[in-house]
């Protein structure tokens, strides 16, 4: 056992109607527990869906009596915070649902997976497992397992590495870890909000049907009212941005991002999905972590998934050469695209790389990366042929791909950008409207991000471009001309 792993001790303090209740829930026994989880097809909530009832079947049918469960309180996506949200709110109904799961496999060991840098959620945890006090299966020992946490840890192998000790790195299956898991022993992991739907189920009328549950979403980006929301499985993807408010006003729908970082990209077409593990399945998706992306036609879709992708490479933990370089290759294909260095061929190669990163990873975590750039390209052929071909960015977010100026009504003179410009292609002086020569601009985008938060003087045009001065004049004296247009402080498209 990992030295870092402390279990703990007994502590007789239960809550009399909960201990009750899941006394009568262990009182099924594991074949009746294993029979009600089936006919409710429960999935697991830590992003894969896989069926519980499957996982627990194949632990319970070992001969090694040493069996183990263990809960990740871990959320690997960051944009979805599942477990810290049930863990803050009900940590006894995330328990709970562990034990159950123990009860059914015939586990003596339950870990709590924490990371290892959250120094307040073990003392919460020992807290609310000695609110269960005896209320537990017997023979039960449960104990706190801390570990680093990474990204791939949503990969069962790879949390179990770290638990070990041993860097988060994803290993070869089979043999799955319910056949021989931690410590060479069967191990079945649940994510937090797994535990908490067992725990629902059990609660709801025995007398009803039994369903799916509900699922955790977060919708986040070009909405009205981000935030997580309950729902039952099924709920379409439209009305869950439609729970966020849409789109604020004049604001169009380009696309929604379903799942954290490698989750697919949908258009408006395809929200009427059912957000549902079994129906994502048949889509050829992954349904994730159950957060939303949402983003507006403002959005430069080439950009945000070089953005996601970079978000995922160096979360590869390095062990297959189809993860560790096929993960690399798309962020630098993506990085060449949106900075003017992009050739023809870079879709082809990407959905090379996609397939072979699907059929040869040795896990599904880095599959992602490919994923989210083959669905990308695959409905926004045009930005992504602009980028190449035209060396065009529709939204001006890929710098390289628009022209820098300085708006005369807006410049205070300040100087603030004057030294930042790498290549020294701003000209002016203190109290005098500053020029950007578009001769020697390599369009870094530095100068921007400098004058933003100052007097946000600084803009990108296309073809359009506003009227300026040809070369720095006092502060207040620069007249536009008649009849001729500007684009002023507004991004337009570069082919107009």
């Amino acid at each position: 056992m990992s030295a870092e792993i402390r279990m703990l001790p007994e502590a007789p303090r239960p809550d009399a109607g909960r201990a009750e209740w899941l006394a009568s829930v262990l009182a099924l026994g594991p074949s009746g527990i294993l029979a009600r989880v089936e006919a409710a097809g429960l999935r697991g909530r830590g992003g894969l869906g896989r069926p519980v009832a499957d996982r627990w079947r194949l632990c319970a049918a070992q001969a090694d009596a040493e069996r183990t469960v263990v809960l990740s309180t871990y959320d690997p996506d960051p944009e979805m915070p599942a477990a810290a949200t049930l863990l803050a709110s009900d940590p006894r109904a995330v328990l709970e649902g562990l034990l159950i799961a123990a009860h059914a496999v015939g586990a003596t060991r339950a870990l709590l997976f924490v990371d290892r840098e959250d120094e307040a959620l073990p003392a919460r945890l020992e807290a609310a497992v000695a609110g269960l006090g005896a209320a537990k299966p017997a023979g039960l020992a449960i104990g706190i397992a801390p570990g680093e946490a990474r990204y791939v840890c949503r990969e069962d192998t790879a949390l179990l590495a770290s638990m070990a000790g041993r860097p988060a790195m994803s290993a070869l299956t089979p043999p799955l870890p319910a056949v021989r898991g931690f410590e060479g022993r069967p191990t079945v992991v649940h994510h937090a909000e797994t535990c908490a739907q067992i725990a629902a189920l059990f609660r709801a009328d025995a007398s009803a049907a039994p369903g799916p549950g509900t699922k955790l979403f977060r919708v986040f980006g070009d909405v009205r009212s981000p935030g997580l929301f309950e729902r039952p499985l099924g709920t379409t993807l439209r009305a869950l941005v439609e729970d966020a408010g849409g789109l604020p006003e004049g604001r169009t729908l380009q696309f929604v991002q379903v799942g954290g970082p490698g989750g697919p990209i949908l258009v408006p077409s395809e929200l009427d999905a059912a957000a549902d593990y079994a129906a994502f399945e048949g889509c050829g998706w992954k349904l994730g972590s159950g957060s939303l992306s949402v983003r507006a036609m403002e959005t430069c879709v080439v950009d945000y998934v070089r953005e996601r992708t970079a978000a995922l490479e160096p979360q590869a933990c390095g062990r297959c050469v189809m993860g560790r370089e096929g993960s690399w290759q798309i962020q630098a294909i993506l990085r060449d695209m949106t900075s003017g260095r992009g050739k023809p061929e870079d879709l082809e190669t990407l959905a090379g790389l996609a397939e072979g990163m699907r059929d040869g990873c040795l896990c599904s975590v880095c599959p992602t990366a490919g994923d989210v750039a083959a669905t990308a390209a695959a409905r926004f052929p045009e930005e992504f042929e602009n980028h190449l071909r035209k060396k065009k960015c529709r939204t001006l977010s890929c710098s390289r791909y628009a022209t820098f100026h300085i708006l005369p009504d807006k410049c205070t003179g300040c100087g603030a950008c004057l030294p930042k410009c790498p290549t020294r292609a701003i000209s002016g002086e203190d109290g005098y409207i500053h020029v950007i020569d578009p001769d020697t601009c390599d369009s870094c985008g530095i100068c921007e991000d400098v004058c933003r938060p100052i007097a946000a003087a600084i803009v990108r045009a296309g073809a359009v471009k506003p009227q300026t001065p040809p070369a720095p004049i006092p502060v207040g004296t620069f007249v536009k001309k008649a009849g001729l247009g500007g684009l002023g402080g507004l991004r337009r498209p570069s082919g107009l």
